[in-house]
């Protein structure tokens, strides 16, 4: 599906995916890149609602995904989730009782675990200034976490009024769907910045300590973005980052939950499932695309795939020859 200006998605929409890729480009108006990380085969459904200064939605993903998000201009990404399995953005662990937050403009990354069903909001920065004071507004765009004074009571409610939103069945979705620009949607709009204001900054993980423990995180990311490849190595993961075998082991494991080396051989092999989709039509040998991914074990190679991906390198190449991006989208 289209981004940005070009995108042609309804203001209310519901898509099924069944490729991690295609579920990364289903968001309206933003730039992702999803890489899975665990096994098994995708599924994943995004249901959305946007209104004229607020876009809400409800994102639900099978597997482990390590998202690279960039929210569109002139607005603030919200997200939560209510279950047990907890998220981290940028290396931080939100709990049940705390929103994430990254601002429009800033690179943001997102880890989100097996069967995992986010709640998310993308506010104008313009509501957001004009409804809040000016101290309470800038702890906003500061903020990676913020806190709830109610626990999780106020997340519930939030998450109960985009679940209403959604529904086309209630009495808000149906007038919504059928009154997009009408003064109830001015009314939720209102209604979701009020209960925002509830949170507060979390002052027990100091932002600073946070950058830093990313930081050899952060020099392999601005390598692999330079060179457009992933390093080969641990050792290289290590020159690339500046630090020891032992503190690489420990930033993954701390940061993303992986080890160094599932997390280069996940990133690759999600290359070459990109590239097996992008040239199914070519003439152009699986075993081309792995060695020039750094695969050089063919067996091992066609292993860690299927046990990915639910399938085979074939299976894939057969599957993305009918693939033609299809969005499967309920207009209500």
């Amino acid at each position: 599906m289209p981004h940005e200006g070009s995108s042609c998605a309804p203001e209310r929409c519901k898509s099924y995916s069944y490729d991690v890729n295609q579920q990364a480009q289903s968001l309206t108006a933003w730039d992702q890149h999803y890489n899975q990380h665990s096994q098994g085969t995708f599924f994943g459904y995004l249901d959305e609602l946007k209104l004229p200064r607020v876009h809400l939605f409800e994102e639900f993903t099978n597997r482990t995904l390590l998202q690279q998000c960039y929210v569109n201009p002139n607005a603030i990404w919200i997200g939560f989730s209510l279950q047990a399995q907890r998220p981290k953005v940028d290396g931080q662990e939100a709990q049940r009782h705390q929103v994430m937050v990254r601002p429009a403009h800033q690179a943001f990354e997102l880890l989100t675990p097996e069967e995992f069903q986010i709640f998310g909001l993308v506010v104008d920065l313009s509501l957001l200034q004009k409804e809040l004071v000016e101290q309470d507004y800038q702890q906003w765009m500061s903020a990676r976490i913020m806190d709830s004074e109610q626990n999780a009571d106020l997340c519930w409610q939030i998450a109960k009024l985009i679940a209403m939103s959604l529904d086309a069945k209630s009495v808000i979705g149906a007038r919504i769907v059928n009154e997009p620009h009408g003064c109830l949607s001015s009314l939720i709009e209102r209604s979701v910045v009020d209960k925002l204001s509830g949170f507060y900054l979390q002052q027990n993980t100091p932002i600073e300590s946070a950058a830093s423990r990313r930081s050899a995180l952060q020099r392999i990311y601005h390598h692999i973005e330079q060179t457009g490849s992933y390093p080969q190595s641990i050792t290289e993961l290590c020159q690339i980052g500046c630090v020891s075998r032992r503190t690489l082991q420990y930033v993954f494991e701390q940061q993303l939950g992986m080890t160094p080396l599932s997390y280069l051989r996940d990133c690759r092999l999600n290359e070459v499932r990109r590239s097996l989709i992008e040239t199914a039509h070519q003439e152009l040998a699986i075993c081309d695309v792995a060695l020039a991914h750094g695969f050089y074990h063919l067996g091992s190679f066609h292993h860690y795939y299927k046990q990915l991906f639910g399938e085979t390198p074939n299976q894939t190449k057969h599957r993305a020859q009918g693939y033609r991006r299809v969005f499967v989208a309920n207009n209500l």
